[in-house]
C-alpha cells in the first residue's frame, strides 16, 4: 500500500504541482479565470487531443521509428470518416467508428510498406505523409470535411464523452502495454533489437501492430478534433506535421514519470500537464511565439533530464556504497581496537 501510495503521489506530483503554480500566479496578477470553468473544459479537451496525438507517436518512436505522417494519417481519416458520416447520416457513433477504421486501415498501410521496403523509417513516413495530403486534397474536391452546425456528430470534444473516450483508451492502453504479449515484445524490441529478435520475436508483425493501434489513436483523435472545430481543411506540402508538435512534451513528461505508473497514463498526465502550462501562459497575455519558445525550453529541460538522469542514480549508488564500505571499515576498527 505505501508503494501504491508513493507511485500515485510520484506520477500527479508534477501536473499538480504546475496547476498550483499558475493558480496562484494567476490570480495573484488578476486573472482570475485559469482552471475553473470553461477554462477548464479548455483544458480537458486539450490534454484528450494532445494526449492521444501523443500516445500514438510513442507507441512507434519508443522503438525507433518516427512516424512522420502522424498528421497526414488523422487528418485523412477524418476527412473521409466525416464525409462519410455526414452523407449517410451515421451519427456520432458512426463517425467515429468508420474514422477509426480509417485510421485502423491508413496505419496498417504505414505499418506494410515499412516493413516491405526496409527503408528507414523516417524516409518510408515523409513519403507517405506526402501521398496521405495528396489523397486528402483531391477527396471531396479539396473541401475537407464541414460538420459545423451538426452538434449530433459532434460530441466527442463535450462531457460526459470526451472523459468517456479517454477513460476507454487509457484502459485499453495500459493493457494492451503492459498485460499482453504484444506489449512484451515491443518493451523487449525497444530495449535490445537483436536480443529479441534472436528470441524469436517477430520484429515486423510487431511494427505493424504498432501502426495499426496508432492508426486508431489518431483517428480518435481527428474525432475529438472536429468536435471542436466542426472543420478540417486538407493539408499540402507537409503542413501536416504542425498536428503533432504538441506531442513531444507529453511524451518526454510520460516517460519520466512511466516507472511510477504505466506508459499511456503517464504519456496523459504530461499532456494534461502542457495543457495547464498553455492555459496558465494564455491568462498571463503571452503571445503564440512565446508560447512556442516556452513549451520548447521545458522540452529541453526534459530532453536535458532524461539524458543525464542515469548520472543521478550511478551517484546515488556510488555513495550507497561508500557508505557501506565506511561503515564496514569503522566497524571493522572498533572490533580490532
Amino acid at each position: 500500500m505505501n508503494k501504491i501510495g508513493k507511485n500515485i503521489v510520484m506520477s500527479l506530483v508534477i501536473p499538480v504541482v504546475v496547476y498550483l503554480f499558475f493558480f496562484i500566479l494567476c490570480n495573484a496578477t488578476g486573472n482570475a479565470g485559469f482552471g475553473v470553468g470553461s477554462d477548464l473544459q479548455t483544458i480537458l479537451y486539450t490534454s484528450v487531443y494532445s494526449g492521444l496525438i501523443a500516445m500514438a507517436m510513442a507507441i512507434n518512436l519508443s522503438s525507433g521509428r518516427f512516424d512522420f505522417s502522424i498528421g497526414a494519417t488523422m487528418v485523412l481519416a477524418i476527412i473521409i470518416g466525416g464525409n462519410v458520416a455526414k452523407d449517410y447520416n451515421l451519427g456520432a457513433v458512426g463517425l467515429l467508428i468508420v474514422t477509426v477504421l480509417i485510421g485502423l486501415a491508413l496505419g496498417a498501410v504505414s505499418g506494410l510498406v515499412y516493413t516491405v521496403l526496409g527503408l528507414p523509417p523516417m524516409v518510408v513516413s515523409l513519403g507517405l505523409a506526402m501521398i496521405y495530403e495528396a489523397i486528402g486534397f483531391i477527396f471531396n474536391k479539396s473541401k475537407g470535411v464541414k460538420l459545423m452546425g451538426k452538434n449530433d456528430l459532434l460530441i466527442f470534444a463535450k462531457m460526459p464523452w470526451i472523459v468517456i473516450v479517454i477513460a476507454v483508451v487509457l484502459v485499453v492502453m495500459v493493457l494492451l502495454w503492459d498485460f499482453t504479449k504484444f506489449g512484451y515484445e515491443r518493451k523487449a524490441l525497444a530495449t535490445g533489437q537483436k536480443i529479441a529478435t534472436d528470441q524469436g520475436i517477430n520484429e515486423k508483425k510487431n511494427a505493424i501492430i504498432c501502426y495499426i493501434i496508432s492508426g486508431v489513436l489518431l483517428g480518435i483523435a481527428g474525432c475529438v478534433y472536429i468536435s471542436k472545430y466542426g472543420t478540417v481543411s486538407p493539408e499540402t506540402g507537409l503542413s501536416s506535421s504542425s498536428y503533432f508538435m504538441t506531442a513531444f512534451l507529453p511524451m518526454f513528461i510520460g516517460g519520466a514519470i512511466a516507472k511510477y505508473s504505466s506508459q499511456p497514463i503517464g504519456i496523459y498526465i504530461g499532456a494534461i500537464t502542457q495543457a495547464f502550462i498553455t492555459s496558465g501562459l494564455s491568462w498571463l497575455g503571452f503571445s503564440s511565439s512565446a508560447m512556442t519558445v516556452m513549451n520548447g525550453v521545458i522540452v529541453m529541460a526534459f530532453l536535458v533530464y532524461t539524458s543525464n538522469s542515469h548520472i543521478l542514480v550511478e551517484q546515488k549508488m556510488f555513495k550507497e556504497k561508500l557508505e557501506k564500505a565506511r561503515a564496514t571499515r569503522e566497524a571493522k576498527e572498533a572490533k580490532e581496537g
